[in-house]
């Protein structure tokens, strides 16, 4: 299925939230804007979703995928230990944190090892989403190892018959990915959209 987005009209963007949600609780796979470049979205407690995306985009399955969390408090599903400060200064936004995972998340989630990449969105499509579904994965829509696509009509040319549902939001703003910071190691991984703030 595919859905035409306009974030400037309410309306269009509460129905778009609300069918990414159903798509999510059953298990699919949805191709959207987030608050950065377009995702491919799924539920992170689902190992058959996840593994259908590995195979969508052609990625190692080494390489695991961030997950978008509605709020701080969301982040001790998989952390037992405090947000370094230099991460509560720039949440919510652009910016993806590395944190240890917890012993317990470790048995939760096929798709991690031993750390796990986190996003805080600030945009109001994504957080509506967020705030009925359980952590999403979000890996960007595109193949393994090929440019992000800015182009949701480009998007369906490629996985129309490949993902459940594809939200199209036209050409959408070419931003960097979101800045990438390694919290075990105190140092910037990818330096995106966000410039920390000390």
């Amino acid at each position: 299925m595919i859905i035409n987005l306009n974030k400037n009209d309410i309306e269009s963007v509460k129905y778009a939230a609300n069918e990414v949600i159903k798509v999510i609780k059953d298990g699919g796979i949805v191709i959207s804007p987030t608050d950065t470049v377009y995702g491919m979205l799924a539920n992170a407690f689902n190992n058959e979703a996840i593994n259908r995306i590995y195979k969508i985009k052609g990625r190692d399955i080494d390489k695991p995928f961030l997950v978008l969390l509605k709020d701080e408090k969301s982040v001790k599903s998989f952390c037992d230990i405090p947000i370094p400060n230099i991460i509560k200064k720039n949440i919510p936004g652009e910016l993806t944190f590395i944190m240890p995972m917890s012993e317990s998340a470790k048995n939760k989630f096929s798709f991690l090892k031993s750390t796990v990449a986190i996003r805080i969105p600030k945009d109001y499509y994504i957080n509506l989403i967020l705030k009925e579904t359980p952590p999403i994965v979000a890996p960007s829509a595109n193949l393994s190892g090929q440019g992000i696509i800015y182009d949701g009509d480009k998007l369906v040319e490629i996985f129309k018959d490949k993902v459940d549902l594809i939200i199209n939001g036209g050409i959408i703003e070419k931003k960097l990915p979101s800045t990438l910071y390694d919290s075990i190691n105190k140092k910037i991984i990818r330096q995106g959209e966000v410039y920390l703030r000390e």
